[in-house]
């Protein structure tokens, strides 16, 4: 099954959501991921990487004030 990231409208096989615009974006559009404790990661995509709030609450290991909607 194939999948179109909604990013770069590539089509992937293997998708990461952004846990901070809740898009499906492929592995080149992933700007950075970290774990934060054995069971939760964060994945933050080029886009949201510009917006200093959402990067610093990244960088903070916090997840986004408002949750996307996931699909």
């Amino acid at each position: 099954m194939t999948y179109t990231c909604e990013r770069c409208k590539r089509e992937i096989y293997r998708f990461d959501v952004c846990d901070y615009c809740g898009r499906k974006i492929c592995n080149s559009c992933v700007k950075s991921s970290q774990t934060v404790t054995k069971t939760v990661r964060l994945i933050i995509c080029k886009d949201c990487w510009g917006d200093m709030n959402k990067r610093k609450r990244y960088k903070r290991k916090q997840k986004p004030l408002v949750a996307p909607n996931k699909k």
